[in-house]
């Protein structure tokens, strides 16, 4: 039964394996190999490619590129890295029902231009740019209007640019009670929709510093530091990948300037990242007031 098993396994792998391709240097070759039994076979040409204009076809047997004979697509793979390096042409021996036939790609093979995929944008921070970028909406009533001030107005008193906040307790206590009101005048829909979600916008910001701050604190605890102390930019804390910290400087590119190490993994565990929290706050805040100031512009181009 074991032994069944055994053969079972491999014969499964085996087929894995001829059903596998071997595509080195594919986008300048345009060949794609198979294995098959007692050998190679070419599995696909693409269209256009050096292959196709040297005649090869798919369902050809491979039986030899230059002066290498492969087996496997391993072998096959040596010997067009031979060729790309030495800048030579590749002499292909393919066997077909008619008999052997004899084939070239052109040392130019290799001055064809790979394809490459456009760079991915870089990752932007949240934003009410693409918002403010849109007409004003119409005015909201005066009640709501007034909710709008408080709201700006206590945001900026979080954080305000000329002096440092108080406790971390006190800040976390009144950023919960900012967005409480958000999510009641969201709810009353005493504003536009779009109006309530650059808030929101706004106010992660103010979240992020938050994880910022308690880093911060941690260190203090770990250090043993006084309160009355100032924490210093410099002061780095530990971070891991899946924590709060890394979430917070993936969604604000921004900081990557205050990560001195990232995260990364050891013979045991995780070796830790270290980033400036001190840093990254002061960061998070000043980008919050800025969209915050952003968003009130907005809003009273059309009076609101």
């Amino acid at each position: 039964m074991r032994a069944g098993v055994v053969l079972a396994v491999a014969l499964a792998a085996r087929a894995a394996w001829s059903a596998s391709p071997c595509e080195e240097d594919r986008a300048q070759t345009g060949v794609a190999l198979a294995a098959r039994e007692g050998g190679l076979e070419i599995a696909a040409v693409d269209p256009g490619s050096a292959a196709a204009e040297s005649g090869l076809r798919a369902g050809d047997a491979l039986v030899q590129v230059n002066a290498s004979m492969p087996r496997s697509c391993a072998d096959y793979a040596r010997a067009v890295r031979d060729a790309r390096e030495g800048k030579k042409a590749l002499l292909v021996l393919v066997r077909r029902s008619e008999g052997t036939v004899p084939l070239a790609l052109g040392s130019a093979t290799w001055e064809r231009a790979v394809a490459t995929a456009p760079p991915p944008p870089p990752p932007e921070a949240p934003s009410v740019r693409a918002l403010v970028a849109t007409p004003a909406p119409a005015p909201v009533p005066p009640e709501a209007r007034t909710s709008l001030d408080d709201l700006a107005r206590d945001l900026r008193a979080l954080a305000p640019a000329e002096r440092q906040p108080g406790q971390l307790a006190d800040y976390s206590h009144r950023l919960l009670r900012l967005h409480r009101q958000v999510e009641a005048f969201a709810a009353r829909r005493a504003a536009p929709a779009g109006v309530v979600d650059g808030v929101r916008t706004v106010l992660r910001y103010f979240d992020a510093a938050e994880v910022a701050w308690a880093a911060d604190e941690s260190l203090r605890e770990r250090e043993r530091r006084p309160r009355h102390v100032p924490s210093s930019e410099a002061a780095a804390a530990p971070f891991f990948a899946d924590s709060e910290a890394a979430a917070t400087i993936e969604e604000f590119p921004f900081l990557r300037a205050t990560v001195s190490r990232d995260p990364r993994p050891g013979l045991v565990g995780e070796s830790s990242g270290l980033w400036r929290p001190v840093e990254a706050r002061a960061l998070l805040w000043a980008h919050g007031r800025e969209e915050l100031d952003r968003l009130t512009a907005w809003l009273e181009r059309a009076g609101q």
